[in-house]
């Protein structure tokens, strides 16, 4: 239980409130998939593409991982997966998900979209313990690093126009490789994690100490931040810090947590605490780096958590409408009654908050 404006809120029962709120709003029965927004706008697609529907499958993974209640939702985590298969192109070289359902003519594929996927996988495959889910994590690798560039001093590609080398193909394939090593003990997966670590490394602002978003064909750096984009670099570090006992990753990791702390939390009003950007997934991403940082560490600092958990404490008493749908701005101020909202902005409040049901129990 958590004290929120008063009350005892209980996360789990937040948790399965915004999966309904989800469910209700967004589920298309018929074809076992999802509406990009609710209300659908005139110019949406059939269903969701890969990105938002990957949040899904994240949110049903954490539901899964809640204590007492987690093995409730196995079915509901096993249907999602089943649903992927709709964006599986079997044609392409390797073999990927597209970013569109493959009978509505599919879609291009992004190397990141797949990394999600593949670490999706591992959830999964931990929490049913079906091994096909840990195959198509290695083949999510697989088509990863297949769109490492050797020729332009190295970088996973963003997608397969091969036009930027980003920080969100980079970092989740590092993670992704870290965890496939923890499973499989190959060696080859570790040496790819810190492989793609130090290309990485020339992303990150000397200044700041966050992570830009992209480098250019002409070695031109795209200097947008995002807050996902230092998450999985913390996450990555945080992973290796428990594998080998190395100082080095510790420092790293909490370094960036505390810069990121610095650089995206902003005062607003008269509110007690300072607030994330306006982009759930994306925050989702970076508390799953505080999670893996706070597990990590010795210490066991609860400050990146407790950031978080302010803002969505606060988002669950003012940034909702009456269909139990969230403004992605978490103060309340606006988008609440926005009459479009997307797929992407929902999946994570539930993701948040069943993860919170485990923080409780540290």
């Amino acid at each position: 239980m958590e004290l929120v404006n008063g009350e005892k809120m209980n996360y789990q029962e937040m948790a399965e409130q915004t999966y309904h709120a989800l469910l209700n709003r967004f589920f298309l029965k018929h074809e076992g998939l999802y509406l990009e927004h609710y209300q659908k706008k005139e110019e949406d697609q059939e269903v969701s593409f890969l990105w938002p529907y990957s949040g899904v499958i994240s949110a049903i993974n954490a539901l899964a991982k809640m204590p007492s209640i987690g093995k409730q939702y196995y079915h509901d985590l096993i249907n999602v997966l089943d649903g992927l298969e709709k964006y599986w192109n079997e044609q392409s070289k390797p073999e990927a998900y597209d970013s569109y359902v493959i009978k509505y003519g599919g879609g291009q594929q992004f190397y990141d979209d797949n990394e999600w996927l593949g670490l999706d996988f591992i959830e999964a495959y931990h929490t049913l313990g079906d091994k096909k889910y840990l195959q198509k994590a290695k083949m999510m690798f697989d088509f990863a690093i297949s769109g490492w560039s050797e020729d332009k001093g190295g970088g996973i590609y963003w997608n397969t126009d091969k036009k930027t080398r980003n920080t969100c193909s980079n970092g989740p394939a590092a993670v992704l490789a870290i965890q496939l090593y923890e499973v499989t003990g190959d060696m080859k997966y570790l040496d790819w994690a810190i492989k793609i670590l130090k290309w990485t490394k020339q992303l990150e602002s000397p200044n700041e100490g966050i992570y830009w978003d992209n480098i250019r064909e002409d070695g031109s750096i795209d200097q947008t931040t995002y807050t996902y984009n230092v998450g999985t670099i913390i996450h990555s570090n945080a992973l290796l810090y428990k594998l080998t006992n190395e100082d080095i990753y510790l420092i790293e990791a909490s370094r960036l947590a505390e810069s990121s702390l610095e650089y995206f939390l902003k005062k607003k009003n008269d509110l007690s605490f300072a607030v994330f950007p306006d982009s759930p997934w994306f925050n989702v991403i970076l508390f799953k780096g505080y999670l893996a940082l706070y597990h990590a560490d010795p210490s066991r600092n609860r400050m990146y958590i407790n950031a978080i958990q302010a803002n969505v404490n606060y988002a669950w008493k003012h940034a909702r409408d009456e269909n139990g749908l969230f403004s992605k701005d978490w103060t309340g101020e606006k988008g609440v009654s926005q009459e479009h909202k997307w797929l992407l902005d929902q999946a994570p409040m539930i993701e948040f908050y069943a993860l919170l049901t485990l923080t409780e129990l540290i």
